[in-house]
């Protein structure tokens, strides 16, 4: 595509492609935008509706979720518009983003179309876009900053700062975990910034707009909007906890788990190993609820107590569970990946319901398909990325610190996973997956056939 033998120049022909990936991008997002209208929503979903509506109330679910509800409720097609919005969002910021990194045009298609068919090949992201959830927002917003921040080598562009800043802002106040993945990107911007910005007070301003989403993060959960409340903070590692501590115990042979209130002795190590599983902790909650115990009623400071016993005691056993449950996550573990996509809209008191249930059982039935596959699983994408960037390393050094930082940015959600998750839901490692997405589609333009000749 350099333009010799067409009428456009290669300026047009790249910006041409340009337009016709977006505009492809659009209309799939609006296919299932459409399909899955106004978007499939469960417990979490319901509860981000009912705060935009009526105020924060907690924060053990951070509330940006709350907050761009609200504001996609201000603009036309609300609530699912947020559907289409998220999907375009994730989308377009890995393609601008190789037009932004690659000057080939062929290089930069190459790179668009494996990110845009990695995303649609991989359930557990086209699931979690048709699901009013953090999870997909996430991921959205990370890609945008990346897309904004990361240019060719050289000074960096002011309003991309920005912009990224904002995009990386919204990504960190959406989940507590999030920062795993964008602090590599966050000291490659940084790298850069000191390495090519021409004064001292250049360098420090573009520094502090790299660090600035990062308080940011921590005060949109410690004071609420409109009215500035501080919140009483989260405890949302207590489900965590009991989740490890029913592990260790069905592992260990030991009833750690501490006497509820309602109960007059410890639940026995039999019970603990048949309410056990790997997959979620509400599961187990029901399994012992079904006993006659009640683990709501154990307090945080005898949780955090019992998990500190109980880890401290039995470490194999803690890190054995732990194995579990992230196996379970990316799709290793016999069976089909736990919860890749929320099946339908819960019962609610705003009056949602599927526009088009037909199109939308059939969306949902593709997805569930797709994940009984082994070969489209989280852990294949995660491998294949790490694959590929090992083999084009040394093909574009321009390029070799922002591959570090993504392959970063991937293990270390997904590590940080392995330590906090409640649950092994697919979803959770859509963010990480969708940097791996961005790895893979880099490191494929940088493969000998796409590369320019002068190469």
């Amino acid at each position: 595509m350099t333009g010799a033998n067409s009428p456009l120049p290669a300026w047009g022909l790249r910006a041409l492609a340009l337009g016709l990936i977006l505009c492809a991008a659009a209309v799939a997002s609006a296919i299932l935008a459409g399909s899955v209208w106004p978007g499939l929503m469960s417990y979490d979903s319901l509860r981000a509706f009912s705060e935009s509506a009526g105020g924060i109330t907690t924060v053990t679910w951070p509330p940006m979720h709350a907050y761009l509800i609200s504001l996609a409720g201000r603009l036309p097609f609300a609530p699912g518009n947020i559907i289409f919005l998220q999907t375009f969002l994730l989308c377009a910021a890995g393609v601008f983003l190789a037009f932004r990194i690659f000057r080939s045009t062929v290089q930069a298609v190459a790179a668009s179309g494996v990110y845009l068919v990695l995303l649609a090949l991989s359930p557990s992201v086209s699931g979690s876009l048709a699901v009013h959830w953090r999870d997909p927002m996430t991921a959205a917003f990370f890609c945008l900053a990346v897309a904004m921040w990361v240019g060719p080598p050289g000074r960096a562009s002011w309003p991309g700062l920005l912009l990224g800043a904002l995009a990386a802002s919204i990504c960190l106040a959406l989940r507590y975990n999030a920062f795993p993945v964008l602090v590599p990107i966050t000291f490659l911007m940084a790298f850069r910034v000191w390495r090519f910005e021409r004064s001292n007070f250049a360098r420090f301003a573009a520094l502090l707009v790299l660090l600035v989403p990062y308080p940011l993060a921590v005060a949109s959960v410690t004071w609420r909007l409109p009215d500035f409340q501080r919140m009483p903070p989260a405890s949302s590692l207590s489900t965590t906890r009991l989740f490890d501590i029913v592990g260790v115990g069905a592992c260990s042979g030991r009833s750690v788990l501490p006497v509820a209130a309602d109960s007059q002795a410890p639940v026995p190590v039999a019970d603990l190993r048949k309410v056990y599983t790997p997959t979620h902790v509400n599961i187990i909650v029901s399994g012992l609820e079904a006993r006659g115990y009640s683990p709501q009623t154990l307090g945080d400071n005898a949780l955090r107590a019992a998990w500190f016993d109980a880890v401290s005691q039995y470490p194999g056993c803690f890190l054995s569970h732990r194995r579990l449950v992230l196996l379970a996550q990316i799709g290793v573990l016999k069976g089909d990946p736990f919860y890749v996509m929320h099946n339908q809209i819960d019962p609610n008191d705003f009056g949602f319901r599927l526009a088009r249930p037909d199109k939308a059982a059939a969306y949902v039935a593709v997805v569930n398909r797709q994940a009984q596959a082994y070969w489209n699983r989280p852990v294949v994408l995660l491998l294949l990325s790490l694959v590929l960037m090992a083999v084009t390393f040394r093909a574009a050094p321009e390029r070799r610190l922002l591959k570090l930082a993504l392959a970063l940015g991937a293990t270390g959600f997904t590590g940080l996973l392995f330590l906090v998750s409640p649950a092994a839901d697919a979803r959770y490692i859509v963010p990480a997956l969708a940097a791996a997405a961005l790895l893979a589609a880099i490191s494929t333009a940088d493969l000998r056939p796409f590369r320019p000749r002068e190469d």
